[in-house]
């Protein structure tokens, strides 16, 4: 349904004639658009330059209201309700209403032709055979009722627009905001970039490895807001992450997959192994494997259950996953620093298995 506002008020009520007067179908209008331009309802087009001055001549009048006896609003032979005499009072079945025009203050005109055979519920009687006192009735009625929808119709219009510039202020503020913000992000990113830079090449000397860090990378850490602090932190675990995943590349790359962002990945740790911890963790897979090599003399099938239960002493399979993930970056240096060990141990305890394909899959992307 279009609004009231969408309209100027003479084409929305030409629109609601018969609404308001069933059967009237002879209708007629000028007025002054928004554009401040005058047009009839019988031209989609602003008035030609000759009919503009005797159209602005016909809205300086101060009546209300006319009856008359045709629809031409131009027609020299126009006469009213004065000039004429009671015997002709039929003829005069053509009302101009008018109404002051929010542009330029003189009148809109409406134009409504009345046949005879109309009903006019407000008088219980068709519009032939009424009397000029009716007439008079009929069209104060008429502008009160016409005249609150024409100043509807305005309001309405007024208030639409005003919705307009909001929203338009809005958009444009939203606008305004997302550049101010993509600017800052570009900003942002870039000192995150230059922070990133600076200790990549730190460890770069240290390792003796060149790091190349995927854009996804700076993204994800400019997300966060993280401090300088905690950006190295970061990065330092996830080049360390990097690194002991691929040992063998001298071009290692680093991706927004080996960024760790909870509490604990932030703060810094070298994930490379001392010599101590090595050993430790080789003990333990080496006992892992005697034990997976009794259960395969004696038969049965290689799983964490049955290993550890060879183990000496015996421990439980929770032990075995609680330990493996306690020492699992340890474990994944081990394994890719001797691929020819353990054998049995890398396809018997799941979890080793599990960490042996991810650092496979890890090495093809």
């Amino acid at each position: 349904m279009r609004l009231a506002g969408t309209y100027h008020p003479i084409p929305y009520l030409l629109e609601r004639i018969t609404h308001y007067l069933p059967g009237v179908t002879e209708t007629n209008a000028l007025w002054m658009g928004y554009d401040s331009e005058l047009y009839t309802s019988n031209d989609v087009h602003p008035l030609r330059d000759y009919l503009k001055v005797q159209g602005q001549q016909l809205r300086l009048t101060n009546v209300t209201s006319e009856w008359t006896s045709t629809t031409d609003l131009f027609s020299t032979s126009n006469q009213n309700l004065n000039q004429l005499s009671l015997a002709d009072e039929d003829r005069l079945n053509v009302l101009k209403l008018f109404f002051t025009s929010p542009v330029d203050q003189k009148k809109d005109i409406l134009v409504i032709e009345f046949p005879p055979n109309v009903f006019l519920k407000s008088l219980n009687t068709e519009f032939k055979g009424i009397n000029a006192q009716e007439k008079h009735i009929l069209s104060h009625v008429l502008i009160s009722i016409l005249s609150a929808e024409y100043k509807r119709a305005y309001d309405e219009m007024k208030l639409l627009k005003q919705i307009e510039r909001i929203n338009k202020q809005q958009a444009e503020k939203v606008k305004e905001l997302k550049e101010n913000l993509r600017s800052t992000e570009l900003l942002y990113s870039s000192a995150i970039g230059n922070i990133v830079g600076e200790f990549k090449t730190k460890l770069e000397k240290e390792l003796g490895k060149e790091f190349i860090f995927d854009e996804t990378v700076i993204y994800k850490l400019a997300k966060e807001r993280l401090t300088i602090i905690e950006i190295e932190n970061t990065v330092h675990n996830a080049i360390y992450l990097a690194y002991n995943l691929n040992l063998s590349e001298q071009q290692i790359r680093v991706n927004a997959e080996h960024i760790q962002l909870n509490q604990e990945s932030i703060t810094p740790v070298s994930v490379k192994p001392s010599i101590d911890t090595r050993q430790k963790t080789s003990v333990l897979l080496d006992r892992y494997e005697s034990a997976a090599e009794k259960v395969k003399s004696n038969g049965k099938a290689l799983n964490g259950k049955n290993i550890a239960a060879m183990m000496d002493p015996p421990v439980t399979p929770p032990a075995i996953t609680d330990a493996v993930k306690k020492n699992k970056t340890k474990i994944a240096y081990l394994l890719k620093q001797y691929p020819n060990k353990w054998g049995l141990t890398r396809v018997g305890i799941r979890p080793i298995k599990e960490l042996c394909e991810n650092t496979r899959n890890a090495q093809a992307i």
